[in-house]
């Protein structure tokens, strides 16, 4: 019993760094817990703003009708950067580029492809899609059926045929899958919370255990160095479990989860993660023995990883080559994971693959961190024997 005490000394005398990743998560969850009421029973227009390189009747025509279908936001700067970040923080939700030939196209009775540029996960773009389509294929239907009227007249009946408009109502898969979806982004959150309290509380055990002193002085106590490390071992996997009951019950009340198949899903993922959490920090926490070192670890690895892998930026805004280098990490396969649970209505064979090839890649980073730990741990063995042989 003396050395769990010792342990619950030592983080209790470390709680200011392992409540930080507990704070952050809290504030950010409690901005996405918001979401989950926003439940609109009817179909609205979406925040799109429109980059027009044409000047003509028929454009001002198509841009007027859109305008009376979604709310048009006009962007000060247009530059790529700007454009994401309009995107990224929810100041447009569609970018549409109309090109310079537009109206020269629908002239000639040719269909024209506009670009577009729309937030992941949104119904943003089939609903502006649809509204771009149901304009130009009413145009282009009537200017090939009724080639004598003038341009003028075209516009027109395209508008009036257009004008009228009826409501949409989703269906409950709509607002299941809404749900889903941002529940799966505060699941993601833990990926920070959850991995940098377990790290933090493993790195502070182990180097107040590894301090030269203190390891001299359990070498001449009655009790083997097997036995003591075994059990600091259970009292960080003790420490570890707790942090991960404490988190998922924070989560299971944020996002008020019932008791079914979808949590089964996040809370196996979670598991899944767990297990490469405690191998990661078992490994560096044996071979680092610098307290800056941890700490470049927290700040680097562990924040660097929510990053890249999705956590706090959708991996749908960053390119294929981050994309590429997060994969070598195991939050990007965690944050893939609740990305696809969240997207997924009907748990078919085809999402039991997926999900069980990327939980495969979170056991398979836990044992490569065991193994490697486990290789180390004997040279290092090996090491001092022939040390104290010399």
């Amino acid at each position: 019993m003396t050395t769990y005490r010792a342990i619950l000394q030592i983080l209790k005398k470390n709680k200011g760094s392992l409540l930080l990743g507990v704070i952050i998560m809290a504030v950010i969850t409690l901005f996405y817990a918001g979401q989950l009421t926003q439940e609109a029973e009817e179909l609205t227009g979406a925040k799109i703003a429109i980059l027009s390189e044409d000047d003509s009747v028929i454009e001002k025509g198509f841009v007027d009708y859109l305008g009376k279908q979604h709310t048009i936001v006009k962007l000060k700067d247009t530059s790529q950067k700007s454009l994401d970040d309009a995107l990224y923080f929810d100041e447009v939700e569609y970018i549409l580029a109309i090109p310079k030939n537009f109206s020269e196209k629908l002239t000639k009775g040719e269909s024209v492809k506009l670009e577009s540029k729309t937030r992941p996960a949104t119904f943003s773009q089939s609903l502006v899609d649809t509204t771009v389509n149901n304009y130009l294929n009413t145009y282009l239907t009537y200017q090939k059926q009724m080639p004598e009227l003038t341009q003028k007249e075209l516009l027109k009946k395209t508008k009036t045929t257009l004008s009228k408009a009826g409501k949409v109502h989703f269906d409950s898969s709509y607002h299941k899958k809404k749900k889903q979806n941002v529940t799966g982004q505060i699941y993601n959150l833990l990926a920070y919370g959850m991995f940098l309290s377990i790290f933090s509380g493993y790195a502070a055990v182990n180097l107040a255990f590894n301090r030269e002193e203190i390891r001299r002085r359990n070498s001449c106590s009655p009790v083997s160095r097997s036995k003591l490390s075994r059990k600091i071992s259970i009292g960080n996997l003790a420490y570890a479990v707790f942090c991960w009951i404490l988190f998922l019950a924070f989560v299971l009340f944020i996002t008020k989860g019932s008791f079914n198949q979808v949590m089964g899903y996040f809370v196996l993922n979670t598991v899944s993660f767990f297990a490469a959490i405690v191998s990661f920090s078992i490994l560096i926490t044996s071979i680092l023995q610098n307290e800056d070192a941890i700490s470049g670890i927290n700040n680097i690895f562990i924040m660097g990883s929510c990053f890249v892998g999705g956590v706090f930026v959708p991996s749908e805004f960053l390119p294929d080559a981050v994309n590429k280098i997060a994969a070598f990490t195991p939050t990007y396969w965690f944050a893939q994971n609740n990305e696809l649970i969240g997207k997924t209505v009907e748990f078919n064979q085809s999402f039991m693959d997926k999900f069980m090839f990327n939980s495969g890649v979170l056991l398979a980073f836990a044992a490569a961190f065991w193994v490697i730990h486990l290789i180390t741990m004997r040279e290092r063995g090996s090491w001092v024997l022939k040390k104290a042989q010399v």
